[in-house]
């Protein structure tokens, strides 16, 4: 009987490539001393490699559709589309990415805009961020664009990816204890093989810091994230239900807190559905 012959992988697209590139560049800023000059490259870098590696789905869709306007004569230097675009567009065509994906790819975006646009500001919460958008890039090319990394970068730095997405993982969890530890601790009736969360409570929003959805504003002296496991100076915009940093004001719609309103401070507005007497504190 003939030996059947190995799976040969289809050849890829320069879009592919230039995707893989960036991703190796930026991990090689990531995994220098932790610095200003590091941490800002690492995003740029990274970001664009999310937007090459989804541009590649829609290459292969059809290779028209990586461009902006379809309906003019295509040349070398047409205008490709941008992020904002590039999900639109998989929307329309039947392959929009879930809310959870969605949400990595604006954290590394509002990062990279402010890079770009304005100035770095080196965070915290770059490192989860970076942890995320590895943790999409693995899934994205790996599930959607039935590729392997192994094929394209070295072992050791697929492992270095694989252990930061790891251990980014292992913190995740750490603060879902915390959090269904707290909200057992304050309702004690609740049963989570039923509700996914108590029913009065309104649910976590995303921590300023962190960027992880463990938030929680109006049960505390002050709001307390759960993944930060610390109070957080946060207050959520009027305007556009985001949250930010009290000090720094709203990254999203630019809107900025008055300090004479008390009605825009997160711990005077709490996030619930119903009449809960907060804890003594946390």
């Amino acid at each position: 009987m003939p030996k059947k012959r190995p799976r040969l992988e289809a050849p890829v697209s320069e879009i592919y490539a230039n995707a893989v590139d960036s991703l190796r560049i930026g991990m090689e800023f990531f995994l220098r001393e932790p610095n200003y000059s590091s941490r800002k490259h690492a995003i740029l870098t990274l970001f664009h490699s999310v937007e090459l590696f989804l541009k590649e789905l829609l290459f292969r869709t059809h290779p028209l559709f990586i461009y902006k306007n379809i309906d003019t004569k295509v040349t070398d230097d047409s205008v490709t589309v941008g992020i904002r675009d590039i999900l639109a567009r998989l929307d329309n065509i039947g392959l929009g990415l879930p809310k959870e994906q969605r949400s990595t790819i604006e954290k590394i975006q509002l990062r990279r805009n402010r890079i770009e646009h304005h100035r770095y500001d080196h965070k915290e919460e770059d490192e989860t961020i970076i942890a995320e958008s590895l943790k999409f890039i693995l899934f994205f090319v790996d599930e959607i664009l039935k590729r392997k990394l192994d094929l394209d970068i070295d072992a050791s730095l697929l492992r270095d990816i694989q252990r930061i997405v790891f251990e980014h993982n292992e913190l995740y969890w750490i603060a879902m204890h915390r959090l269904d530890s707290w909200l057992k601790e304050e309702w004690p009736s609740w049963d989570e093989t039923k509700e996914d969360t108590p029913d009065p409570f309104g649910g976590a929003v995303d921590c300023p810091i962190c960027r992880q959805t463990f938030l929680v504003i109006g049960y505390h002296k002050k709001p307390f994230c759960f993944h930060c496991n610390a109070s957080v100076e946060a207050e959520e915009c009027n305007s556009c239900g985001a949250t930010y940093l009290s000090s720094e004001g709203c990254a999203w719609c630019g809107k900025t807190i008055d300090p004479t309103d008390s009605s825009q401070s997160a711990t005077a507005k709490p996030f619930v559905t119903g009449k809960v007497q907060p804890p003594s504190g946390h």
